[in-house]
């Protein structure tokens, strides 16, 4: 696989663009960070990627399985058989079996004119498609070998319960696969979020979470393997759920696969900006005999030993950790069937031939079950800590839990109050829900801090799970407020409003929520004073750098409070008949309680601002007023000079200066100074330029003297539409995903040290 790896980068480093894979997803023209994200482009090197993670932890299974080497390694090689046959790239008869990333353009286009021609690589294929401009991000380098060894992963625990069915050993493989389970739990929790860091830095929806199906593919594996992790030390604790943990793992493991089927497919090429188009027929039906010949083994084996796997008859009691445990479980898999049904309706709608949707708001459709969902599963990670197995007395557990429940209370109720949350789009009871789980989520950090020190006695090397929990209330308080809290501060309040707007998913937009900037005019937006200050491009780079700058001035002194300047960067791409689009990258100012998140949505069409408009001349004395379109320019000065009378004209012979103050039909006033300059035999003119009126003045001298030349042209006025949020302790979101990866770890580490 290490051999494979260098030999498709030399290819792509090179720009060998006769090879197919090169040419489709890398240039000569993309910078060298962004060359290993052309890896991820490809289906090929995607699963490259995803069956050498497959080595490398097998490598590990290897070393450390003892007993259980033989078992889990047969179930992962039979994956890494389906992985190595996705890019094998072979036929079959007509049956295509993968596709292989060194397949040459020639062998793939045989038809193709150009390679009738010995020097088509010269003539035609001198440079490649390039790398979505999407993936043109660092988190692009980053985020796929983190998601895709979680991905990996998933198949150990998995792999393990395979294992305990085939060797009869019923419970046994519970302990070896524990720190395997948090292992993958940990780096699919860490892949996800990196994603999501990734769509905050270059999508343009306005945060981190869209409901995007191909969001939803990868959090639904990581939902189930949380639960089945919690269903799995119930067992090991009480031998309880020893059937469910089967389940949990094995569903967990097929999702996963189910989740690569529908974002490399096609299948959700219209709803998903971020999916893979597919490889036709033959991806489709690798996958579909994937997910059957796995699900045929696990159903299989588990019901050959069915009657064998020990089952314990006493109920739990619902003063039992187990008990609540089992409940977590459960409410994560309904949240995770619940996203799979409304992200599969592409699938649901060409199997029964309806014609399905989600509704034009499909955040909500989600948001308004798993607001619940958090409710739930905050308040279980806060009390389920302090119960013990088998029973808790209510006294014992009543004494433990009062302290934490009046302090996060007590939180809560001050964020509630003021903090100002008045999310009222979806109603009052919408915004009930919200409160009810930041008390939750809070209540899980304040419980679970508690616990470390009340039920641990501080012994920290215990506390993984605790820790674990206290990172994902945190992430669930700051989505809660992030969301609530987010606000538009680009209000368009100038009156300019630019037509044919569009939001992130292609929607049309009234512009309301867009302000307009005109190049080097102060605009007030909230309580910033924001200058559009201008734009530049660098050689071989495909962006537009934008300079944005913030102004914000004490209401009553008029002192500089806060000060910044921002460069969101769009792509500009060619388009019908012509026209240039750009696909925007926005830019964040950190603080350490909020992100103002900037982005540019519309600019004029570079092709369309030729300039096709003359001057107009007019004799013009001190006093004179001109009347224009938008209108009038008022003469205050006429000024001629030459070096004979005036000692400031060194340089010069001679001057003609003009001193005009251009008055708009709204009231607005702005001065302009145009010139023409004498040297020896020539003219040299000064043109002003009053960019919102989209005027160019200038000055020229005849034998009947002084004219000013006004010419009215859009050409001049250079803008962009802008949008911008402000996102309320974002930074806590990514602490919270930090604190509980090291959770997840902390345990890992304790439980491979215990075997």
């Amino acid at each position: 696989m290490i051999a494979t790896f260098v030999m498709l980068y030399i290819i792509i480093y090179n720009h060998y663009f006769e090879y197919q894979f090169a040419y489709k997803h890398s240039s000569r023209t993309l910078p060298t960070e962004y060359l290993l994200s052309s890896f991820w482009e490809g289906q090929e090197g995607s699963f490259m990627l995803w069956n050498f993670w497959h080595c490398i932890l097998g490598l590990l299974i290897i070393s450390t399985a003892k007993k259980w080497e033989a078992p889990v390694m047969t179930v992962v090689s039979l994956a890494q058989v389906f992985l190595s046959s996705f890019v094998i790239g072979i036929y079959f008869f007509d049956v295509k079996v993968g596709s292989s990333p060194f397949v040459l353009m020639r062998n793939e286009n045989p038809w193709a004119p150009i390679f009738q021609d010995p020097q088509y690589l010269q003539k035609y294929l001198r440079d490649g498609n390039g790398l979505n401009i999407l993936l043109q991000n660092y988190w692009m380098t980053i985020h796929p070998p983190v998601i895709f060894l979680g991905f990996a992963s998933t198949i150990v625990p998995f792999a393990f319960a395979i294992a305990g069915l085939w060797k009869k050993e019923y419970s046994e493989w519970i302990k070896p696969a524990l720190p395997w389970t948090l292992f993958s739990a940990a780096m699919l929790g860490v892949g996800i979020m990196m994603g999501a860091a990734w769509a905050y830095e270059s999508l343009t929806f306005g945060g981190y979470w869209a409901w995007d199906p191909v969001e939803n593919a990868s959090l639904v594996p990581w939902l189930i393997m949380v639960a089945g992790l919690h269903i799995m030390l119930v067992n090991k604790s009480t031998g309880h759920s020893s059937k469910a943990s089967f389940w949990f793992l094995f569903l967990a493991f097929l999702t996963l696969i189910y989740s690569t089927f529908l974002t490399r497919t096609g299948v959700l090429g219209d709803t998903s900006v971020h999916s893979f188009t597919g490889e036709g027929d033959s991806l489709f039906w690798h996958l579909i005999i994937k997910m059957s010949l796995f699900s045929l083994l696990f159903v299989f084996l588990y019901f050959k030993n069915s009657k064998q796997i020990p089952v314990v008859k006493k109920e739990e009691e619902i003063s039992s950790r187990e008990f609540w445990m089992f409940v977590g479980a459960l409410v994560f898999l309904i949240s995770a069937a619940y996203i799979t049904f409304y992200t599969s309706l592409p699938i649901i709608n060409k199997i029964f031939g309806t014609n399905k949707a989600i509704g034009e708001d499909p955040e909500y459709i989600y948001n308004r079950v798993m607001i619940l969902i958090a409710v739930i599963i905050g308040l279980l990670t806060a009390i389920t800590q302090y119960l013990k197995y088998k029973g808790t007395p209510r006294n014992f557990w009543m004494k433990k839990v009062a302290v934490p429940t009046f302090i996060a209370a007590l939180i809560s109720l001050s964020i509630s109050i003021f903090g100002k949350i008045s999310y009222d789009k979806y109603g009052a009871g919408y915004l009930g829900a919200i409160h009810l789980a930041l008390f939750a989520s809070i209540y899980s950090v304040v419980a679970n801090t508690a616990y470390i020190w009340s039920g641990l006695k501080g012994k920290l090397k215990s506390a993984g799970g605790s820790v674990a929990h206290i990172g994902f209330g945190l992430v669930l308080v700051a989505i809660l407020i992030t969301s609530s809290k987010k606000e538009v501060i680009s209000i368009n309040r100038t009156g300019i409003m630019i037509p044919g707007l569009t939001d992130p998913k292609g929607r049309p937009d009234s512009g309301l929520e867009n302000i307009t900037l005109i190049m080097g005019v102060p605009t007030p937006m909230g309580k910033y004073m924001v200058t559009y200050e201008g734009d530049t491009s660098l050689p071989n780079d495909e962006k537009m750098y934008f300079k944005v700058n913030y102004v914000h001035k004490d209401s009553a002194t008029q002192k500089i409070k806060e000060q910044f300047t921002l460069y969101p960067d769009a792509f500009l791409m060619k388009g019908e008949e012509g026209r240039t689009s750009l696909s925007a990258n926005p830019d964040s100012r950190h603080y350490w309680n909020k992100d103002i998140f900037t982005f540019v949505t519309s600019m004029p069409d570079p092709e369309a601002a030729k300039d096709t408009a003359s001057f107009k001349n007019f004799p013009v004395r001190t006093g004179d007023t001109i009347y224009y379109s938008k209108g009038y320019i008022l003469v205050d000065q006429v000024i001629e000079a030459n070096k004979n009378s005036n000692k400031d004209l060194p340089l010069v012979d001679s001057a003609w200066l003009a001193d005009v103050s251009v008055v708009s039909n709204d009231g607005m006033s702005y001065k302009a100074n145009p010139a023409l300059f004498a040297k020896g035999n020539n003219l040299i003119p000064k043109r002003d330029t009053v960019i919102s009126q989209s005027l160019v003045l200038q000055v020229d001298k005849t034998a009947k003297g002084i004219e000013l030349g006004v010419k009215e042209s859009n050409a001049v006025m250079k803008y962009i539409t802008l949008k911008a949020f402000q996102f309320p302790f974002i930074g806590l979101l990514w602490l919270g995903v930090i604190i509980m990866t090291i959770g997840f770890f902390m345990s890992m580490f304790r439980r491979f040290s215990a075997n």
